[in-house]
This record gives C-alpha cells, structure tokens and sequence, in this order.
C-alpha cells in the first residue's frame, strides 16, 4: 500500500494469521509481509549498497527476557484509548501463574507454531541472500501479543545495533 488511509495499512500489516483476520482491501485479502518474508532482504541482492544489514527478529533463544520499565518521554498518563487497546490485547493472553506446570492451550500453540515457521523462513532467506551483517534479536524477547513492550524492543534494537562492527568488509557490495 503506498498511499491511502493509515489505519488501513496498520490493520493490513497486523494481520497475522491464528491471531488476527486477514484485512480485505480493494477486494484482496492483506496479511502482514514478515507471515511469508520475516527478513525482507531479497530486494537488496542487485542494489548498489556499500554494505547491507538485516535484522533478524527470529535469532536463537536465550533465557526469556523478563519486561523492564522503560521511561519514553512520549509515555503519558493513560488515556481512555490506550486503556481500551490493553485490555483488549490483556484478553487475548494467557493468565501467567507462577509455579504451575506449562498449560498448552489453542494460544500458546498457535504461537509456538508461528514462531517456529518464521525461524525456519528467515533462515532460509539469510541463507539465500547472505547479508554483510546480521543483527540477531532473540525470538524469546518479546511475546507475539506483548505491544505494550515496544520502547523496551526498540531500546534493545539500538543496544544490539551498536554492538555491531557495521565496517565494510573486503568482499562487501
């Protein structure tokens, strides 16, 4: 979609399938891009780039990575609608009890199956177009549901970003 209304593109783009209906626009049926192409990085294999980067939000698990607070100065007090917007992301996650043994409901299969297709989608892709550097967040960092955890995502993006040697190498585009 390159124009048009932006609650369209949003709804298209989070439209991620056991999780939410595909967005029917124009009379196509839309479903986010990273279902099929997680590490969209075929488009760069003839660009003249001195060096390409991909980010890959699928990389190995580590232990899981626990939500922290993170101060944003955008982060006001909450509004009636984004009350709305957690409560009803709030539902749509299991109850976490601590202690009790792992319960496998519809929710958690359908994420474990999703996020073991996109790892195995995005290793394919970084191995079919090789990129010069890799930034590897682990898919345990955050759950498929967890918007609310976005600064903390995007802090640990740039955090994993500057540890990264971005020099060209000898063989680089």
């Amino acid at each position: 979609m390159r124009s048009g209304s932006l609650f369209d593109a949003m709804r298209a783009s989070f439209a991620i399938p056991l999780f939410f209906t595909p967005f029917k626009y124009k009379g196509i049926d839309l479903a986010d891009g990273g279902v099929l192409n997680p590490v969209p990085i075929a488009p760069t294999a003839c660009d003249e780039t001195d060096i390409t980067i991909a980010v890959n939000l699928n990389g190995t698990s580590g232990s899981p990575i626990k939500p922290v607070e993170v101060n944003t100065a955008s982060e006001t007090a909450s509004s009636p609608f984004r009350e709305k917007i957690n409560r009803f992301i709030g539902r749509l996650q299991p109850p976490v009890r601590s202690g009790e043994s792992r319960d496998w409901g519809a929710y958690e299969i359908a994420t474990q199956a999703f996020d073991t297709m996109q790892s195995c989608i995005a290793r394919q892709k970084l191995a079919s177009y090789p990129p010069d550097r890799v930034i590897e967040i682990a898919r345990n960092s955050c759950g498929t549901m967890e918007f609310d955890r976005a600064a903390e995502m995007i802090a640990l993006g740039y955090k994993k970003a500057m540890m990264c040697d971005f020099t060209t190498s000898a063989g680089g585009r």
